[in-house]
């Protein structure tokens, strides 16, 4: 059967145009919403492997980054540092997530939100699921984060409008995500994770502590 057009974005992340992806390209961002099915020998499980990337110029920017199925933030299995900005910034290997996936021209957004898992026989392979939460096209922030008023990146998201005017926005639990992704997606030679945090930095991991304590 033959993959829609919505089950190709759900998989593979927001369908830019090719004259948009040679553009970015010559900017230098390296962004990878592409997800990876990993096999971890010593636990016998299969896992999702997937990569914080992207960053800005003035220009333009693109950033993907994850978080859990409820928005929270969750730990990176390795930060990645490199010489050249704009690219890898963190791996997360888990077995569900939710990725936000930003795109910006200018003051223009586009905006994804997938949730991923993995469904199937523990005997073998599994299969891929993914779902679109939210999908926004030509979404709008006056506010130049990248530029004047970096105050605020961290603190504001684009808006976005249903075909009839009407606020088309995600969901309320995706706020803090989207933030941090618009965040990322306007900082200039970003060379660090805006989603993904150290384990240290994630609340999740420091109420398991407390509960084994």
């Amino acid at each position: 059967m033959k993959e829609s057009r919505f089950d190709t974005i759900a998989r593979r992340g927001l369908l830019l145009p090719a004259e948009t992806r040679e553009q970015i390209r010559a900017t230098g961002i390296r962004c990878r919403p592409q997800l990876e099915i990993v096999y971890q020998q010593q636990s016998k499980l299969w896992k999702l492997r997937g990569e914080e990337s992207g960053g800005a110029v003035e220009l333009l920017g693109h950033y993907v980054g994850f978080v859990d199925k409820r928005g929270n933030t969750i730990p990176w299995l390795q930060r990645v540092q490199n010489f050249i900005p704009n690219g890898t910034h963190a791996i997360v290997v888990t077995g569900e997530l939710v990725r936000v996936e930003v795109f910006r021209y200018e003051k223009t957004y586009d905006l994804l939100i997938t949730k991923h898992w993995l469904e199937g026989d523990a005997n073998r392979r599994p299969e891929l699921r993914s779902a679109i939460l939210f999908l926004g096209r030509n979404g709008s922030l006056e506010t130049e984060l990248w530029d004047r008023d970096s105050v605020f990146r961290g603190a504001a998201m684009p808006r976005f409008y249903q075909r009839s005017g009407e606020p088309g926005g995600p969901d309320s639990i995706w706020t803090e995500s989207v933030m941090k992704a618009t965040e990322g997606a306007c900082c200039p030679g970003c060379r660090h994770s805006h989603l993904l945090v150290a384990a240290t930095d994630c609340p999740e991991t420091e109420e398991r502590a407390e509960v084994m304590a």
